[in-house]
């Protein structure tokens, strides 16, 4: 009997696993044949991938300021992890390729988790979900440190299910050197498990207070010690700029560099959580079932699944052990959530929380809605969880995307642009007005920028003032009307080439605050008297296509 119901269990994961193939099967594969190309890449990677290309070659990037601070500002573990790797596969190579691992184990995790609490249906529907909305594999595509927080979550919600406090005490440490905001989530839920009574503290449930508080300590003690050289690191770059600097700091303000969902003023939960429990939950790409696709009604709905999933945790608590023990996850989260926004930036932006956390929970909790029933004695209540996992995914899923992350498509006539660039000194440092062409200049061709608008983050005061005086002398020496500003801007900055957009000198273009006002009046005084750099154009271009053109200052 147990040989025949061995068998019957394979053969149903082997059936699970050819209808998850055949469906989300060619997105993903799409999604690894874009992703091989170098001229596709999520966006992130021109702010912390091109630093490490120095693991290969230590003289790129010579006194590019933007290359120290965001090598500073890498958790340990992550560095030393590209460290460790790239002689092997390369820092591209790495980037490219990780984040499929961090999806598997990621999968692995939330449906072993799902499957504790709600069965064969729950993991099914978990793993469905998941790979229907692609937002898990759009946040790891690139290889960057947000790409472990989901992993790590996940392989803590794992071991918080099964009540292995050491386990999760590990994970949490090892959190702290790649993701620490994943970190302070699970150091939390690991001192609700350790306090909690009895069974519901799993392994934890024959230690001493003395043993629990010991436990915790070291904890928090190994994660201190791993953020610490990054935290001493980064206090050469000033303080962290929080609401009380914005009016000192436009840059981090309204109208500065960051989106609405990365700066202040944050929301609360629940409110803060149901954009990641929509991307989440909800499908991209062509839905399962048309007649049955409810995508529209998303707004709605996906909250209705969320409550529901963690009602029916709720209720499932009342039955199972490791019901009670997920349910400290999201409790944590509530907890680390509002503690960030009580003094942010000082536990990292509260975003940072939920954007991981939630999908997590939800991709959990909500196959797991009707896991009370696995164990029903009637079929037909027993057959209801697949019922409800299937009604979900038909109402928000689809077949996935192969696109997701990969933000970046560099165009064909670009390209020869960047060939161009790579050519030149391995000491050259090329000025252009920030645009997503000049953006992927040291990710493309290793070279430095002068200044770029992905690594223009206003987090810590003095690497603030320098991008600004930065981009302040870029502004004057771009619209000059006297090759002595270009001269000048070359002698002190230490600039080599200078990439125009002949555009731009048509059309004003745009940055984020405080720039504005300066844009514009050097624009008009150029438009008066003249472009200096348009009018040296034939005299100094090294290539020219399009609209764009290189020229070599110190031809000057």
């Amino acid at each position: 009997m147990r040989d025949r119901a061995g068998l019957a269990r394979l053969a149903g994961l082997l059936g699970v696993g050819v209808v998850l193939a055949l469906v989300y099967g060619p997105a993903v594969a799409g999604h690894m044949e874009l992703s091989a190309s170098r001229w596709i890449f999520a966006d992130d990677v021109r702010v912390l991938i091109h630093p490490q290309f120095r693991l290969e070659d230590p003289s790129l990037f010579p006194h590019d300021p933007a290359v120290e601070y965001f090598l500073a500002s890498l958790p340990d573990g992550y560095a030393l992890f590209y460290r460790a790797l790239t002689p092997f596969f390369g820092v591209v190579g790495l980037s490219k390729g990780l984040p499929y691992v961090l999806l598997a184990v990621t999968l692995a995790c939330t449906s072993v988790t799902a499957s504790r609490l709600g069965g064969g249906a729950a993991a099914f529907g978990s793993l469905a979900l998941a790979l229907g909305s692609g937002y898990l594999l759009a946040r790891m595509t690139g290889g960057l440190p947000r790409g472990f927080a989901a992993p790590l979550l996940a392989a803590g919600a794992l071991a918080l299910v099964l009540g292995r406090a050491t386990a999760l005490a590990v994970i949490a440490v090892v959190a702290a050197g790649f993701y620490p905001a994943a970190a302070l989530t699970l150091g939390v839920a690991l001192a609700l498990l350790v306090v909690t009574p009895g069974a519901r503290s799993g392994g934890a449930r024959a230690w001493s207070l003395r043993k629990r508080c010991g436990v915790l300590a070291l904890t928090a003690s190994a994660s201190a010690l791993v953020l610490l050289p990054s935290l001493l690191r980064l206090r050469a770059w000033g303080t962290a700029i929080g609401p009380a600097l914005v009016h000192d700091y436009p840059e981090a303000g309204p109208s500065g560099r960051f989106d609405a969902m990365d700066r202040a003023p944050f929301p609360a939960l629940p409110a803060a959580a149901l954009a990641p429990l929509r991307a989440a939950l909800v499908g991209d790409g062509p839905p399962l079932w048309t007649r049955l696709d409810a995508r529209a009604y998303a707004a709605w709905l996906v909250p209705c699944l969320g409550v529901l999933g963690l009602l029916g945790c709720a209720w499932l608590a009342w039955r199972r052990v490791e019901a009670r023990r997920f349910l400290l996850l999201p409790l944590a989260l509530i907890l680390c959530h509002t503690a960030s926004l009580l003094v942010e930036p000082r536990l990292f932006l509260p975003e940072r929380y939920v954007a991981y956390a939630v999908p997590i929970v939800a991709l959990v909790a909500v196959p797991s809605t009707l896991g009370v029933l696995r164990d029903a004695r009637a079929k037909w209540l027993r057959a209801l969880p697949w019922l409800f996992n299937a009604l979900a995914l038909f109402a928000v899923g689809s077949r996935g995307v192969s696109w997701s992350g990969l933000t970046v498509h560099v165009a064909a006539p670009e390209r020869p642009l960047y060939a161009a660039i790579a050519r030149l000194p391995k000491g050259a440092v090329v000025a252009a007005f920030p645009s997503e062409t000049s953006d992927s200049i040291p990710y493309l061709t290793r070279r430095s920028v002068f200044v770029a608008r992905e690594t223009h983050m206003p987090f810590h005061t003095r690497y603030t003032e320098l991008m600004r005086a930065r981009m302040r002398a870029l502004v004057h020496a771009y619209f000059a009307s006297s090759p002595d500003a270009l001269r000048d801007f070359r002698d002190r900055e230490g600039v080599t080439h200078l990439l125009i957009d002949q555009r731009d000198f048509e059309h004003r273009p745009t940055y984020f605050a405080p720039f504005g006002r300066q844009i514009e009046r050097e624009f008009a005084a150029g438009s008066a008297s003249g472009f200096a750099a348009l009018e040296l154009a034939p005299k100094l271009h090294v290539y020219r296509s399009g609209d764009w053109v290189l020229l070599d200052l110190r031809k000057l």
